[in-house]
């Protein structure tokens, strides 16, 4: 054949290519939506406390209760994800349906649960923490009106992990975008009484944010249920109970639910242990925590991507695809947070004046974050890991990993370092680096293993 006869050959997309164009159209929009409820917090912080410290303390205490309760309920998004995305993976959106139904139905009886759980206890947690009567008043309608809405925040979880098992995050982004808007704008209406509006403090606050998670759960719901996601919910078949199913459900979600609880359970009692270090280190702390957070962010979306691909690959027969999707998940989390661990270092001072201008405050913050920068490898390759052991079907790991990370080593190191050996803030953080480290090898030597491979959801 003479040069230049017959077709002209196409430019072709590598493997490579291709895999990283997957994991970044998932990752991203994950990534947006944790910006917008970081933002949303932010916003609800600085808006109640123009109310006062009473009302910043008990809407601070409250919020934390209640979200904390919900992530440990709301795992059941967990078993949702990997179950429905194994079965698009292997061409049976049916089954997907079937699942995502099963998990709305669940999402009402627990959201229902939590609401009473949380309404029961809202009187009994203000009295014991002894924050005063005009706190625990506020405290109270506080948490009583923001338990109306535990089964809208339920709904909104299962049905968001029902469209991500598909391999659509945008819709997720797009309704935590809407129920972010509706929630700040009702902030500002509902707290301060504005346009003729009853001025409601921080009862106006819970409503704001009833009605920020009934948008939410409106637009997630309403694309579920829609024909462009192909999980006909209607026409899935089965009974609207399927208590074979909801086990199936139950002993994916389990496990996460207790990882969650877990993680929180020990990171309270670090913050006890550090508390005793007086009110100068344990501000450096919180201050340093919140800045730290900000970096969090990518490993939560690349562990997204990573779960959702887990899922299809293996139910698409493709084992292989899930540890080539894992590895590309883990570089791009992992060059990311390292540029975070970056300038973390370079700039921490500027990065703990964002939230603090004490000089002594910012001073030790900065070390800590600067400690923290450590970690930031050891965190994005432990979550990606850990995403795709969860949309895999294994959620027993993360679970022990984060057991033995926590509780059998920085819980009592914390308290050996600060309570025993009077060391200062700097140790907890460097305990904290190393505990990370520790999690990332339990997680990638049981990935390695690849006992994932022969697990049925």
């Amino acid at each position: 054949m003479e040069l230049g006869s017959g077709p002209v050959p196409q430019p072709t997309i590598s493997l490579g290519v291709a895999r990283r164009r997957q994991v970044l159209a998932l990752a991203v929009p994950a990534i947006g939506e944790m910006v917008l409820h970081m933002f949303i917090w932010i916003v609800d912080t600085a808006m109640v406390g123009r109310l006062g410290a009473a009302a910043l303390s008990a809407v601070g205490l409250g919020g934390h209760v209640y979200f904390t309760l919900a992530f440990v309920v709301g795992a059941v998004g967990v078993g949702v994800t990997a179950m429905a995305a194994r079965s698009v993976g292997a061409g049976d959106r049916r089954e997907a349906a079937r699942v995502a139904r099963q998990g709305l139905v669940l999402a009402v009886f627990l959201g229902l649960g939590l609401g009473l759980l949380v309404a029961g206890l809202a009187g009994p947690l203000y009295r014991f923490t002894g924050l005063g009567p005009e706190s625990a008043a506020l405290g109270l309608t506080y948490l009583r009106t923001l338990s109306v809405g535990a089964v809208l925040l339920l709904v909104s979880v299962v049905a968001n992990a029902a469209v991500r098992a598909t391999g659509n995050t945008r819709v997720p982004l797009l309704a935590a975008l809407a129920g972010n808007l509706v929630n700040g704008v009702g902030d500002y209406l509902l707290i301060f009484g504005v346009l003729g509006l009853p001025r409601l403090g921080v009862r106006g606050a819970a409503m704001a944010a009833v009605l920020g998670q009934g948008v939410t759960a409106a637009v997630s719901l309403s694309y579920l249920l829609s024909s462009r996601t192909g999980l006909d919910l209607a026409t899935a078949g089965g009974r609207l109970v399927d208590t074979g199913l909801l086990r199936r459900l139950a002993r994916l979600s389990l496990p996460a639910a207790a990882e969650t609880a877990i993680l929180d359970g020990g990171r309270v009692v670090c913050q006890l242990v550090v508390s005793v270090l007086g009110t100068g280190a344990f501000a450096a702390h919180q201050v340093a925590v919140a800045a730290e957070s900000l970096s969090f962010m990518p490993g939560y979306g690349f562990a997204i991507a990573a779960g959702i691909l887990a899922g299809q690959s293996l139910g698409a027969g493709l084992p292989r695809e899930v540890r080539a999707f894992t590895r590309e998940a883990t570089r791009q989390a992992m060059a990311i947070m390292g540029g975070m661990g970056l300038l973390f270092l370079v700039w921490a001072p500027g990065l703990i004046r964002l939230f603090t201008t004490e000089p002594a405050v910012v001073a030790l913050g900065a070390v800590c974050l600067r400690i923290a920068a450590f970690a930031q490898p050891a965190i994005a390759y432990a979550e990606t890991h850990i995403g795709a052991l969860r949309g895999a079907g294994d959620t027993r790991t993360p679970m022990w990993a984060s057991a033995v990370g926590i509780w059998l080593f920085r819980v009592p190191a914390t308290y050996l370092a600060v309570g025993v050996l009077g060391l200062d803030l700097r140790a907890a953080w460097v305990i904290m680096v190393l505990e990370w480290w520790m999690r990332s090898v339990l997680v990638g030597t049981a990935f390695a293993r690849g006992r994932w491979q022969e697990l049925e959801v």
